[in-house]
């Protein structure tokens, strides 16, 4: 007679296969065993990233993205609800096999959360928190088109904004962006700022804390937005894109000034 412990049962979650069990080559009753099995996956490797899981404009479109490739497989699934849970419509666009373009648009100027989960569990982060901010009259534009601006103040006594402001500066120093030619040394708030372009600038970025990281004329966030960020590698993602906005802007603006010159010789 033999005797058989049964590890299929730890593997039923993971596999569906017949099981074969024999005693002096008889079949046990209800031998051969059906055990269910699937296949593995891992939602800490589902990654996440953009600008839609961190701040949002009342009525514009929100955008991130999903990366489930590492992942094993699926489903994905998607919610978005705000503070007062009410479920916001949301369109999940497949670009590649298990990496999708995500989008909604909040309604409500309050907290947003994102819940983003991979075979019924939570990836890394999740639910997310998206502070939503009222939609302004009026496109502000401040210039910064291209560009990487860093807004702080001077005369602050806060010794939390101080540390925050040598902390930005040594994350953007690692990442060597002051020596880039879209970076426009910092530019204080409070001295040779006249008022009016100053509640431009915490208009634009619906916050007054400082410092505050612009790329492309957007407002990214403070310090602990700006780290993460960086952890989750939407930074990068962001100062490349500046990079090569600003590449175009050169592009064009050299172009223009030829066709000026052309004009001018025709003359």
């Amino acid at each position: 007679m033999m005797c058989c412990e049964m590890p299929c049962r730890a593997l039923r979650k993971f596999f569906h296969t017949p099981v074969y069990i024999e005693g002096t080559h008889i079949h046990i009753p209800k031998s051969p065993f059906n055990v269910n099995v699937k296949t593995p996956f891992n939602p800490s490797s589902v990654l996440a990233t953009g600008p839609g899981l961190m701040h949002g404009i009342v009525g514009k479109i929100s955008l991130f993205e999903v990366d489930c490739r590492a992942a094993g497989n699926g489903p994905l699934d998607i919610t978005v609800e705000d503070d007062d849970h009410n479920l916001v419509p949301v369109k999940v666009r497949e670009t590649e096999p298990n990496a999708y373009d995500v989008s909604f648009i909040p309604k409500t100027p309050i907290p947003h959360f994102v819940n983003i989960k991979w075979n019924d569990f939570n990836i890394k982060g999740s639910p997310f928190k998206v502070m939503v901010m009222p939609r302004p009259e009026k496109d502000i534009n401040l210039g910064g088109e291209g560009k990487i601006r860093v807004y702080y103040s001077t005369t602050t006594s806060s010794e939390k904004i101080r540390h925050n402001c040598r902390f930005l500066q040594s994350l953007l120093e690692r990442k060597k962006v002051h020596l880039r030619e879209d970076f426009e040394p910092w530019i204080p708030i409070d001295i040779g700022m006249d008022r009016e372009e100053r509640n431009r600038i915490f208009e634009k970025a619906g916050v007054r804390k400082t410092p505050m990281l612009f790329i492309d004329d957007q407002y990214v966030g403070d310090y602990d937005d700006v780290v993460e960020l960086d952890e989750t590698g939407e930074l990068d993602r962001l100062l490349s894109y500046c990079a090569l906005k600003y590449r175009n802007l050169q592009t064009v603006e050299e172009a223009r000034k030829v066709d000026e010159l052309l004009k001018m010789e025709q003359q």
